[in-house]
C-alpha cells in the first residue's frame, strides 16, 4: 500500500506539477502563488534550467499529460483508500472526478462547457482512469443485489 501510494499517488501528482513549473508559461496563476509562499525563487532556478527544452516536447506531453497524471494520482488514492477493491458502495467515489472531467471535455466538444475540445486531453483523462485499476486492484465486485418483491 505504501509503494501504491508513493509510486500511483504521490509520483503522478508531482510529476504533472513538474510539467507546468518546468515547462508553461509564468502567466500561470500557479506562479504567483508560489511567489505568495515564497517559492518564487526555486521555481525560477528550474525553469532557467528547463523551459528552453520545452519548445522540443510534443504538445500533449505538455498540456495533456499532467492532467492525466493527475487523474492517475486521485484514482490511485481512492482505491488505496478503499483498500484497492472495487464495489458498488464505493465506485463513485473512485470515479467522480473522472467522470466530471471526462464529462468536461466531451461538452467542450458540443459547446455545453466553455473552452477547447483536446482528443488528447480525452485520451489521456481516459488512460488515467483506467490503468490504476490495472495496476492496483485486487478485486472489483460489481455484483448489485436486487430483492424481488413478489405481491
Amino acid at each position: 500500500m505504501k509503494k501504491q501510494f508513493f509510486f500511483g499517488s504521490f509520483l503522478t501528482l508531482i510529476g504533472g506539477g513538474l510539467i507546468y513549473v518546468m515547462f508553461r508559461t509564468s502567466t500561470l496563476k500557479m506562479f504567483g502563488w508560489f511567489e505568495t509562499i515564497g517559492l518564487d525563487r526555486l521555481t525560477n532556478v528550474i525553469r532557467k534550467l528547463t523551459f528552453k527544452f520545452a519548445v522540443e516536447l510534443p504538445d500533449w506531453i505538455l498540456f495533456s499529460l499532467p492532467d492525466g497524471l493527475w487523474i492517475f494520482s486521485y484514482v490511485s488514492l481512492m482505491l488505496a483508500i478503499w483498500q484497492n477493491s472495487v464495489s458498488p458502495k464505493n465506485t463513485l467515489w473512485i470515479l467522480l472526478i473522472p467522470i466530471l472531467v471526462i464529462g468536461s471535455e466531451i461538452g467542450q466538444l458540443f459547446g455545453f462547457v466553455i473552452g477547447t475540445f483536446d482528443f488528447a486531453d480525452l485520451l489521456l483523462y481516459i488512460f488515467g482512469m483506467i490503468l490504476p485499476f490495472i495496476f492496483f486492484t485486487k478485486t472489483i465486485n460489481l455484483k448489485f443485489q436486487t430483492k424481488w418483491i413478489i405481491i
